[in-house]
């Protein structure tokens, strides 16, 4: 019996390193800069499976959203709007970046994922406004 609690206290503090990526918040809020009729949004992500800014805020038009990489290591990442599949940024290896072109949606607000990191809580939120 000691020595199943022994391994059990060993083994928690790895699961819980792990679930702590799901826990840290999301962070961070931008309004798309209107440059030459297109609504510019840079967005960067990292090791930690998060998105800067999580949320976006942008009007009616044409949309650019920049992904950037700027970890120096780790996983790729992706950008999708949820819901228009058409709507993203391929994977982004450390130290790269990607944009991508798009329609806003009508106004409303919209999860952007990174499609391999959902389920470390890597999201986030487009908002369309009305004008």
């Amino acid at each position: 019996m000691v020595s199943l609690c022994l391994v059990a206290a060993v083994a928690l503090p790895a699961c819980q390193s792990k679930a702590a990526i799901n826990r840290e918040p999301q962070s961070g809020a931008s309004t798309a800069a209107n440059v030459g009729g297109v609504q510019e949004v840079v967005i960067t992500t990292d090791s930690k499976y998060r998105f800067t800014p999580a949320t976006i805020t942008v009007h009616p038009g044409r949309v650019r959203i920049t992904l950037k990489h700027v970890g120096a290591s780790g996983a790729p990442h992706d950008w999708q709007l949820q819901g228009f599949p058409a709507d993203n940024v391929p994977l982004v290896q450390p130290g790269q970046t990607r944009s991508i072109e798009f329609t806003a949606p009508a106004p409303g607000r919209y999860q952007f994922v990174c499609t391999i990191h959902v389920a470390q809580g890597q999201t986030g939120t487009l908002v369309v406004l009305n004008q």
